[in-house]
């Protein structure tokens, strides 16, 4: 017998949260489950879950409790009872839509669902997992994290086992399963004709790619910092920027450009927006940085690996565990452009070497980084639980 899953996400923007989940959902066993996605109306993300087999559910309330930002989150006993007391009629839609929906099992997807659409699963008697993907460095969010998970109890699925400590001294049991990203989509090869001139790349020049979210913990102001002394040491150096804006951030992309203009880059900063041709923009490339500050995991780092780039990325949150130093990339300490600029270099000045990583973190992704090792844990997980309930 099929049993219904409802998996959670409020996001109406795409974000490497969503594309995994949408991933994670189209390589379950569908014969044994009968995913039901619950978004938000007009969601964008949800282009990439047409295909995913997945039936689509509108039914998450509006409310302005999903603009919040992190870091306005209070540990305060008055400002948590307003917030509570906000919560309720959004927290009453989603028992009504889950209910209706009868699932056997609700797996919530985003911050902000695990504490709203977990406490309304709790009150349908249904049992709950949080897909945990954020570091909340937050104090308010981190209080607000560990009172939800004291009322809802759920099954956490951790993605990395920095994410992981979040739960420490909590009576909640706790996964580590690992993104995973669908591998042939990122094979090694050359990119399409025409995609350096789209990108005003000139022939011959060393490339290295950012991806991402322009959001300040991700670190571009870092490697913006960073890129003068690469330039220096890199003649003809050029770096792509592949991402926007997205959420609370609207006048951070300006900031960014502005601090460009200020430290003199010009033409070797090339800003590329969101694209939906990831896996060519990387093979473009010569290097893959992630300059994070608190990195929960860091997709696009396997995503690369898999196309067989070389990797610089901060050693901040999960990212260690993925990136084997000097092995398979080298890693810079978080918030320090010297560091950065300094392994930036090493790559770009050593193509043999840089090729010798790039294979090293093929082969791990290969080895570690599929998602379909990603189903089978989740779904072993769900079996724990059901089995638990009968």
């Amino acid at each position: 017998m099929r049993r219904t899953i409802a998996y959670v996400d409020h996001a109406t923007q795409v974000g490497g949260a969503e594309k995994s989940l949408v991933e994670l959902i189209a390589h379950l066993d569908q014969e044994r489950w009968d995913p039901v996605i619950v978004h938000a109306p007009g969601a964008q993300w949800l282009r990439y879950a047409e295909a995913s087999g997945a039936r689509l559910h509108p039914g998450i309330p509006s409310s302005d409790l999903y603009e919040a930002r992190r870091d306005e989150l209070s540990s305060g006993v008055v400002a948590n009872a307003r917030r509570a007391l906000s919560a309720l009629e959004p927290v009453t839609g989603l028992w009504r839509e889950i209910g209706g929906l009868r699932p056997a099992l609700v797996h919530t997807n985003s911050t902000k669902m695990h504490l709203m659409a977990g406490a309304a699963a709790r009150l349908q008697g249904l049992p709950v997992v949080w897909h945990m993907r954020d570091l909340l460095t937050e104090p308010g969010a981190r209080s607000w994290l560990h009172r939800a998970a004291h009322v809802v109890r759920p099954e956490v699925i951790a993605i990395s086992a920095a994410v992981a400590t979040q739960f420490e001294g909590l009576n909640c049991a706790v996964h580590v399963v690992r993104n995973g990203i669908p591998l042939d989509r990122f094979a090694p090869g050359p990119p399409p004709a025409g995609l350096r001139a789209e990108l005003g790349l000139p022939e011959g020049v060393p490339v290295a790619c950012v991806v991402g979210r322009l959001t300040p913990w991700k670190g571009h102001q870092v490697l913006l910092r960073a890129w003068p002394a690469v330039r220096a040491r890199v003649p003809g150096a050029r770096l792509i920027v592949v991402g926007e804006v997205a959420f609370w951030d609207e006048g951070y992309g300006a900031q960014l450009r502005a601090l460009a203009e200020e430290l003199g880059l010009g033409g070797s900063v090339h800003w590329a927006g969101f694209r939906e041709d990831v896996a060519d923009v990387l093979r473009l490339s010569d290097l893959l940085v992630l300059p994070s500050i608190d990195e929960p995991f860091g997709r696009v780092i396997i995503e690369a690996m898999s196309v067989g780039l070389p990797v610089v990325a901060t050693a901040s949150g999960g990212v260690p565990e993925i990136v084997i130093e000097g092995e398979t990339g080298l890693l810079a300490p978080p918030g320090e452009p010297e560091g950065l600029a300094d392994a930036i270099v090493a790559v770009l000045s050593d193509p043999a070497r840089a090729h010798e990583m790039g294979a090293a973190g093929r082969a791990r992704a290969l080895e570690h980084f599929d998602v379909r090792r990603v189903a089978r844990q989740v779904q072993a997980v769900y079996d724990t639980i059901l089995a638990a309930q009968s």
